[in-house]
């Protein structure tokens, strides 16, 4: 009876063999779904930095469109340009101190997050019309595995 027994829990045990095998499905299995999960995490992350980049680049158009016009012939004047230089000039961080603090929050959580933009007075004839201004603002990040994003924002902004 000692040996039907042995030979009756010999049939119902796993095999190393057994084990090896269901792992290595189990792994290949799990290994295409980290992959999935993982490219997710990354596309989050670039819809975020797109939404804020966006966010970003509207409320500075809101402010350069909200400062008084005035500001425009002092920043040349400033920077020892005559009336007849329509520019570009830099887009300094004074043009747009609110929207300063959002980029400076952004760029603590995504480091590789930068905004930069130039303005200048419109050319006719090939003298600058200072009535209006063309401005052009980038605001860029790196991508996970691909070229940096650059979103762009141009608009023109007319003196009342």
């Amino acid at each position: 009876m000692t040996s039907s027994k042995h030979l009756i829990s010999r049939k119902n045990a796993v095999t190393l063999v057994e084990i090896t095998i269901a792992l290595a499905i189990l792994i290949l299995a799990l290994v295409p779904l980290t992959r999935i999960s993982s490219d997710d995490a990354s596309t989050a992350i670039e819809t975020e930095k797109i939404q804020m980049a966006e966010r970003i680049l509207e409320s500075i158009k809101s402010e350069l469109m909200a400062m008084p016009f005035k500001n425009y012939y002092e920043r040349a004047e400033a920077e020892g340009a005559d009336k007849e230089f329509a520019g570009p000039f830099q887009l300094s961080d004074g043009f747009y101190p609110i929207s300063l603090n959002e980029v400076l929050k952004v760029q603590t959580k995504f480091k590789d997050f930068k905004v930069e933009g130039t303005w200048s007075f419109i050319t006719r004839d090939g003298k600058a019309d200072r009535t209006m201004v063309q401005a052009d603002i980038v605001c860029s990040f790196s991508r996970a595995g691909g070229p940096a994003v650059v979103r762009k924002k141009s608009f023109l902004i007319v003196r009342p």
